[in-house]
């Protein structure tokens, strides 16, 4: 990672979030050797900052960070070197809602994003400064016949007057799009406590043509450790034997050569609100930014402040806090689940009346964030636009909430925007393929009318998409990217010899009634190490003998005991495939087919799908719809831009 300044890059990346991280390390590695990428940020000392809850991870989330690892990301590694508490959620439960979770010290987690950036990037640049605007310009004949874009990226301009000239750029701009704060009637600009916000940047994409809308989202009060009383509270340890999100952590081809974990495991505490407060919010309503109509954004649903819980559900007579420590070296507690933008002095009153934390001297207020972002009926799958070649949008920009959303789509943008330095054809990823396939799929299809977070109930092939098998998805397509390292694939094919001796060696082990190994073995009250004891085999015996194939055995495990279920994934999966296979042609002109109806082609036109199946996914379409479009892509039928 360098630090001198230069005129001319290919990729110019705006924002050093987790979008933003990501896409540079994607776009680093596949350039590297040929080619240069900027990275603009406010404070290069806030890369990888975590704005608000010190954790990675967690239903579908877990399962993404996962994917971004086994495709050859950043985000793993960082957590593993930066955890202080690793659980698996969901253990009681079936292999599709597993998901890892981590504890992190967002300070060490900053610290090791921007080692890995300098240490292993080294054609990237950190550029100090604010991206202002965007400069484009007309694309040539050629180039309009392939794309929908009439114009192309041609550079970033700072707010200091420096010119950034580049092939592609990535927006990652997270809440700093004209941000503004709230706390009660006080109002702050800013994307961040203590930062500015870009005011410069909405301007120009509205100029440029696109549509902006508004979101909010939110975060708690911390409080300081010494004053909270512990001895009230439940205590949630962390797992007895943590698991890594990263397959290369504790190997010697991890980037980071450090311990795992490498810091002590810290517990979290239970505590729970209660009536009186509820009563207290009910009181103050007229003075929350999100019900006095200060704030005009819409905020998550599934990730509500206090505020909107006791609105919501006013049948509750009391609501979850998590206790979380922000930091092994600093008394900062982070108070999850009370997120709120609530007037300070009311706010004093709802920590103290928590169990707990009746003494609890308060380090940060919570407050709302209020911030533009890009409807996305304006980006393809790529997570290019359609209003301008060359320009990529990731993160909060494009209406999602959460690291690790933000994380997959600067991952996806990167690579993209690395193949088109390359002219390579476009890369995506399958509902089938990966959460990550579900987020954009789901982003392009639904625009959000409020921050859009993933759940493993959004993804149809769950079971298929687990935490467990994500380097079997997708580590050869990393690798294949220029991505994922040969170590890493290495491991892979080893891992995958492993299994299939196994099963070979189940399939032909017998108990004395004639039951073989691998039936035995997808009985659910039948655990793997029970097999030895229950039949009398020395190959099976020896088979256990092998580190290499016990490691493997909750896989093989877990393999033939959903094997037709995930026969049945596959099937449907297969049918998906064939819609997906059908390109709609870039130029194609959906208000010329007039057999569809009205709404249908608003829809179209709206959202321009890419492929039969992406436009199957459209509200507003019909299956007889879906009959006519495919008519015009089987050439039946011709609907081209004249």
């Amino acid at each position: 990672m360098r630090s001198q300044r230069l005129n001319y890059f290919d990729i110019v990346i705006i924002g050093g979030g987790h979008a933003g991280v990501e896409a540079a390390w994607a776009a680093a590695h596949m350039l590297a050797g040929r080619g240069t990428v900027a990275l603009v940020s406010m404070d290069p000392n806030a890369i990888g900052r975590m704005s608000c809850n010190p954790a990675i991870g967690g239903l579908a989330k877990g399962q993404m960070v996962r994917e971004i690892d086994a495709l050859g990301g950043l985000m793993g590694h960082a957590i593993d070197a930066a955890g202080i508490q690793f659980r698996m959620l969901n253990k009681s439960k079936g292999p599709a809602v597993q998901s890892p979770r981590a504890q992190a010290d967002k300070y060490a987690y900053a610290r090791a994003v921007q080692q890995l950036l300098r240490e292993h990037c080294p054609n990237l640049t950190v550029v100090s400064g604010i991206a202002d605007r965007l400069l484009v310009e007309p694309l040539s004949a050629l180039e309009a016949t392939t794309q929908p874009a009439a114009r192309r990226i041609a550079g970033v301009a700072l707010e200091s007057g420096e010119t950034l000239h580049c092939r592609c750029a990535i927006v990652t701009t997270g809440t700093f799009l004209r941000g503004l704060m709230h706390t009660g009637e006080a109002k702050t600009e800013g994307g961040r406590v203590g930062e500015q916000s870009s005011r410069g940047m909405s301007a120009c994409l509205e100029a440029l043509g696109f549509e902006l809308g508004r979101l909010k989202t939110g975060t708690p009060p911390r409080v300081a450790r010494e004053t909270v009383d512990f001895s009230a509270l439940e205590q949630q340890p962390g797992d007895a034997v943590p698991v890594p999100f990263s397959d290369l952590t504790g190997t010697p081809d991890a980037p980071l050569a450090r311990q795992f974990p490498l810091l002590s495991q810290s517990p979290c505490w239970i505590t729970y609100t209660n009536e009186p407060i509820h009563a207290l919010i009910r009181e103050n309503l007229h003075r929350a930014p999100m019900y006095s109509g200060q704030i005009h954004g819409r905020g998550p649903r599934y990730c509500p402040s206090l505020e909107d819980k006791v609105v919501r559900f006013a049948d509750k007579p009391q609501h979850q806090v998590f206790l979380e420590p922000e930091s092994l070296d600093t008394n900062e507690i982070y108070c999850n689940g009370i997120s709120t933008s609530l007037p300070t002095d009311v706010q004093e009153r709802i920590v103290h009346g928590i169990s707990g934390l009746e003494h609890a001297r308060i380090l940060k207020w919570g407050y709302a964030v209020e911030y533009d972002f890009c409807p996305t009926h304006q980006i393809s799958a790529t997570l290019e636009t359609r209003r301008v070649a060359g320009l990529f949008l990731a993160g909060q920009i494009n209406g999602t909430s959460g690291y690790e959303e933000a994380a997959g789509q600067g991952l996806v943008a990167g690579i993209n925007a690395a193949r088109r330095i390359r002219d390579e054809g476009p890369f995506t990823l399958r509902r089938d393929q990966a959460y990550i396939g579900v987020m954009i799929d789901d982003l392009i299809t639904k625009t959000p009318t409020e921050p859009y977070r993933m759940f493993t109930s959004r993804a149809e092939f769950r079971l298929t998409l687990r935490s467990d098998n994500t380097d079997q998805r997708l580590t050869q397509t990393g690798y294949e990217l220029g991505l994922a390292t040969r170590p890493r694939l290495e491991r892979l094919q080893a891992k995958l010899a492993a299994m299939t001796a196994a099963m070979q060696t189940l399939r032909t082990c017998r108990t004395t009634e004639g039951v073989c190994a691998y039936d035995l073995l997808r009985r659910p009250d039948v655990a793997w190490e029970e097999l030895s004891s229950r039949i009398n085999s020395p190959q099976l015996r020896a088979m256990f003998a092998e580190p290499t194939i016990c490691a493997v055995m909750p896989d093989v495990q877990i393999q033939a005991r959903y094997a037709g279920y995930i026969g049945r994934e596959k099937r449907s999966a297969a049918h998906l495939h064939a819609l997906e296979d059908k390109i709609l042609p870039a130029n194609i002109n959906f208000a010329a087919m007039v057999e569809l109806r009205k709404e249908a082609r608003e829809a179209l036109n709206k959202f321009h799908p890419g492929t039969l199946g992406q436009a199957s996914r459209l509200e507003g379409l019909t299956p007889s719809d879906l009959t006519i479009l495919m008519m015009y892509v089987s050439g039946r039928k011709r609907a081209t831009a004249q």
